[in-house]
């Protein structure tokens, strides 16, 4: 029998298995799943999103109305919404998403304690996690490759046909070879299927991100392949390859993030959360029981345009407050700068450990390509700051030389910007990394394919 005909063979039989068939439907109702739940994780976001302007107007009405005598008091109370707009893909991958917040409102006060304020999420949700695309092709797709490749050779010897088969004038090696290619392109297609259906269910560009998106679950596939292939080159039982196959998927998508989170944890605690919070309190509260020169005359070092407006000593001064609201931010700053590295310290050290990974690098691929990381989170937060900034500055002439509400244009009032599309996030480290280590394995199935033409 030529090869030729032995694929076309193979290649009809095991398109036109039963099981093949609900395999493939199974996973493909999943995935329709996993893009509907993406999408109405976002759909829902959207919608407090598209509310925010409309809910700003009516908030600034409301603080103009109960102090229309006080523009320090009405700054007092008033917010200043700020957006995270999702990226067109960002119902792919959910990823830190649903946990960090993507509307903060900010006041004229001191600004760190505002950056984290988030609504509450259901405990059961996070322990469960997302059931977007991205999991069902980090967390499914192997037990697809798994089903349909871990009995390959020891089917063939457990039902007495491999004789039969080393009996051919074609490698054997070849034959397992070809096989295994047969049931990679199916599931590969499979995959890609359902990405390009994702971006016309969600709208999403047909730009860059879904070249990336496609060469990211082609290497991840690749990788489960490539050791899949590696393990029934072994020769060994079929339960011993689905057994171990089965061992390995459960370390790599459970066990090892896991122990990865739980080990950066330990070794890299935020502690200076709390002490930022507390240097942020101390810093403004203890600038009560000070002489108000001692406040002025360190925000007139950052701000010396308002250094001949006089600050009475005497009585209570909006200009004074405020001033003294940033010098909570200013002598909380080394805690903040902390607290960042740390946090992005702790993100460096996830995606060098995830490199060996590849479920974990997988998943932050993919939550990069939709802007859904810690890194994406922590452009969002600078933005605020910067937002914040720019609000102070507007307000405090207005501020120090006691203007009536009335003189506030709030139509020139600073708006928030952050514009997500402005770059595509790209991963090609974490496509290269598990390309490398699905060359590995598929080098190690290689040597013994090779081999086992010889094998008796």
């Amino acid at each position: 029998m030529s090869l030729t005909t032995f694929l076309k063979l193979e290649l009809k039989n095991f398109l036109i298995g039963k099981a093949v068939v609900v395999a493939v439907l199974c996973l493909c109702l999943a995935g329709i799943y996993g893009m509907f739940y993406g999408k109405s994780v976002i759909d829902k976001q959207q919608s407090i999103i598209e509310k925010v302007p409309e809910f700003q107007a009516r908030h600034t009405t409301k603080q103009i109305e109960l102090n229309k005598a006080d523009l320090g008091n009405l700054l007092y109370y008033h917010q200043f919404s700020t957006i995270h707009q999702p990226s067109g893909w960002a119902a792919f991958s959910i990823g830190q998403r649903d946990v960090n917040p993507f509307n903060v409102k900010v006041t004229m006060l001191t600004l760190e304690g505002q950056l984290y304020d988030s609504e509450i999420s259901n405990p059961k949700n996070l322990l469960y996690g997302n059931l977007d695309l991205a999991f069902v092709v980090i967390f499914l797709f192997p037990l697809l490759i798994i089903a349909f490749c871990h009995n390959l050779i020891s089917a063939e010897q457990e039902n007495g046909v491999w004789n039969l088969l080393r009996s051919q004038p074609v490698s054997i090696g070849k034959i397992i070879a070809w096989r295994l290619l047969i049931r990679f392109v199916t599931v590969l297609l499979t995959a890609f299927g359902l990405i390009a259906a994702s971006c016309f269910y969600f709208t999403s560009p047909f730009d860059l991100r879904f070249v990336y998106a496609l060469l990211i679950a082609s290497a991840y596939l690749s990788f489960w392949f490539a050791l899949t292939a590696a393990v029934i080159s072994l020769q060994k039982s079929s339960v011993f390859n689905a057994l171990s196959l089965l061992g390995v998927w459960l370390c790599l998508t459970i066990l090892a993030p896991a122990l990865l989170n739980l080990a950066i944890s330990t070794a890299l605690p935020v502690s200076e959360s709390f002490e930022l919070t507390v240097k942020q309190r101390e810093g403004y509260h203890q600038k009560w029981d000070q002489a108000k020169a001692a406040t002025m005359s360190k925000f007139y070092v950052k701000y010396p345009q308002f250094k001949d407006i006089p600050i009475p000593e005497d009585k209570f001064s909006w200009g004074w407050y405020y001033a003294a609201q940033l010098m909570g931010d200013l002598e909380s700053g080394d805690a903040t700068q902390n607290y960042l590295k740390k946090l992005r310290l702790r993100d460096d050290w996830t995606k060098k450990i995830a490199l060996i990974l590849p479920t974990v690098n997988t998943q932050l691929a993919f939550n990069r390509l939709s802007q859904n990381d810690l890194q994406s989170h922590l452009e969002y937060l600078e933005s605020v700051r910067q937002h914040h900034t720019s609000i102070r500055e507007h307000f405090y002439p207005f501020i120090f030389r006691n203007a009536k509400v009335e003189e506030i244009d709030w139509q020139k009032v600073p708006k928030h910007e952050l514009d997500v599309e402005r770059k595509i996030a790209t991963s090609r480290g974490f496509i290269l990394t598990t390309i490398g280590l699905a060359a590995v394995f598929l080098i190690v199935a290689g040597q013994r394919l090779k081999r086992l033409q010889n094998f008796e």
